[in-house]
């Protein structure tokens, strides 16, 4: 991966200086598009000069002050952009200037250039970098993050999705109407005649006889045995006394 990294990092050096030498004139393209709608706009606009370098634009109710020592405009599109607005154009026009040599130097060829002046140094194949004597470079450990570990797998995007009861979405599920059995209706908002479904026929449950009650019977007193303990007890005063 690292290798169709660089490889297309050298292409792209390329074909960027190839890019650059196709401008027309030294500012880039984005910014003489922006220059051409403002000198649209500027060419209608109504300008009064100091003969100094302030300028007084009108535009409809509004009047915006153009200092051209500073290069400020008071709608400030001027210093955001760097390109002058449509109050700078008409000013520049009005004393004969080229709006292009007032654009900043970030738009300009030479800057751009400059950016891609540096190229990517060959390198041979990983088979024949010689050997060192280096540790290798061992990835880290893993190491046991705090808190319980998940038991869900994260599930793809197409895989059914449970919700916290154990019920699955209905996400996707055409409901029907139980009056019409029309789809995309439900019974509360349908206002069609339900449909006559057909009769079934009658089916007579056979007679359930009433079930009679167990008869219990009676329960006999338990027979209770003489014990032998008392009469031993009594023997042995009578033969003692």
């Amino acid at each position: 991966m690292l290798e169709d990294i660089r490889h297309k990092m050298m292409d792209r050096n390329g074909d960027m200086i190839k890019f650059a030498n196709t401008w027309i004139s030294d500012i880039s393209h984005m910014a003489r598009l922006i220059l051409e709608e403002t000198q649209e706009i500027g060419m209608a606009l109504r300008v009064n000069w100091n003969h100094d370098i302030g300028f007084e634009i009108q535009e409809g109710e509004y009047r915006h002050i153009i200092d051209m020592a500073r290069k400020t405009c008071s709608c400030r599109l001027w210093q955001l952009r760097g390109i002058p607005c449509q109050h700078a154009v008409c000013a520049l026009y009005h004393i004969g200037q080229e709006p292009e040599d007032h654009v900043k130097l970030w738009y300009k060829k030479d800057t751009f250039l400059s950016a891609y002046k540096y190229f990517l140094q060959l390198i041979s194949n990983m088979v024949m970098w010689p050997d060192t004597n280096n540790p290798p470079v061992e990835p880290p450990e893993v190491k046991s993050m705090p808190g319980r570990p998940g038991r869900c797998r994260r599930k793809d995007k197409d895989e059914p999705r449970k919700n916290k009861w154990g019920k699955t979405s209905k996400n996707g599920v055409k409901m029907s109407c139980f009056k019409c059995h029309q789809v995309g209706r439900n019974k509360r908002t349908c206002k069609s005649v339900p449909t006559q479904q057909p009769a079934r026929p009658f089916q007579q449950s056979p007679v359930r006889q009433p079930s009679q009650p167990p008869v219990r019977q009676p329960s006999q007193p338990p027979v209770r045995q003489p014990s032998t303990g008392n009469a031993y007890f009594f023997m042995c005063r009578y033969f003692k006394g």
